[in-house]
């Protein structure tokens, strides 16, 4: 089997739009897909023109910067996970990783900042989040088990050990380690620069190289990836490695800019993540999203959250109202999947 019968299989698996006759046919495919496609767009233009209105601090520049920064970290997080998704799978352990991610990282930049303690500070938590991505990755691909709950698990036991290992924060960390997540090159803060970057590397990898289209072909197809020679155990392997990163780099954003490490960092980041992707149209089936989109799905999030805090929402009303949003995005997602066949 060639690569273009295989992503032919895995365009009618995921649910592609050839093959619907007739001129209505095609403006119902039409329509659907650019609600699918652009419709988080302009959601999001109409939250910012809200909450504009609503609230005349919203549109302050020092405020644009703030959601920029808190998207930062939910941005990368979500990049690692659109990868996830697009093989059919998920990661809930991304909060709890970076919880442990963080507080190692925190333990070397509390001390005296010798090179070895600072390239500890710096390097460790990257190499955690691998770590802890390896361990996903290899229980999901390796043993078969459900992703929903090897994570939960690993969700539980990260956070557990975290707690277990520090429960006490750690404030008193070095002048340096704050660079990175408080720093800025122009007036731009240099956690925005790397969610940036990391955009861009993820839209290249996924969209042109051999690896991105095998990553859709597993989620949208696994029986057409395996006949077409295609490694599935290791291309899901590999996405949680992603993953891992993700987390680990979004880990040292994190701790750095709060210039604190806490065992209680990162809850419900993973819903944040999820939410960020589901919402920008990534399928929970596997093999349709797209990066760009995941990131609009993550300024849309930080556009509501910020905008609820700024008009008193409670923070019980705010987790409603994010639950809803994913339940709307799954059961959309559904609608348009059962229209393309």
């Amino acid at each position: 089997m060639n690569e273009r019968e295989v992503w032919s299989r895995a365009g009618a698996a995921g649910g592609g739009e050839e093959g619907e006759p007739g001129a209505a046919a095609v403006r119902r495919v039409s329509l659907a897909t650019a609600l699918r496609d652009y419709g988080i767009y302009f959601a999001l233009v109409v939250l910012v023109i809200y909450f504009s209105l609503a609230v005349p601090q919203f549109r302050t520049t020092d405020n644009a910067l703030l959601i920029l920064l808190q998207v930062s970290t939910i941005g990368i997080i979500a990049i690692g996970m659109t990868f996830t998704i697009l093989t059919a799978g998920i990661d809930l352990s991304v909060g709890s990783l970076l919880a442990v991610a963080g507080m190692f990282s925190g333990v070397f930049a509390q001390k005296d900042p010798t090179t070895l303690n600072v390239f500890l500070a710096l390097a460790l938590p990257i190499f955690i989040g691998l770590l802890g991505g390896m361990i996903n990755g290899l229980v999901i691909a390796g043993a078969g088990v459900n992703p929903l709950i090897v994570t939960l698990g690993t969700l539980t036991a990260f956070r557990g050990f975290i707690v277990w290992y520090r429960v006490n924060p750690i404030y008193d960390l070095q002048p340096y380690y704050r660079i990175i997540g408080q720093g800025s090159i122009g007036p731009v803060p240099i956690p925005v620069i790397i969610l940036l970057l990391m955009t861009v590397a993820a839209y290249i990898i996924l969209n042109y190289t051999r690896y991105g289209r095998y990553v859709y072909v597993v989620g949208g197809n696994p029986e057409a990836a395996r006949a077409a020679g295609i490694n599935v155990p290791l291309m899901i392997f590999s996405v949680y490695v992603i993953s891992g990163f993700c987390v680990g780099l979004s880990a040292l954003i994190f701790t750095s800019r709060l210039m604190a490490a806490q065992a209680i960092s990162g809850q419900d980041f993973n819903l944040q993540a999820i939410a960020a992707a589901v919402v920008g149209g990534a399928s929970l089936f596997g093999g349709r999203g797209k990066i760009t989109n995941t990131i609009v799905g993550a300024l849309i999030m930080g556009v509501l959250f910020n905008g609820l805090v700024m008009l008193n929402v409670p923070a019980p009303i705010q987790q409603m109202i994010i639950g809803v949003i994913i339940i709307a995005a799954v059961w959309l997602d559904g609608i348009l999947r059962q229209r393309r066949h």
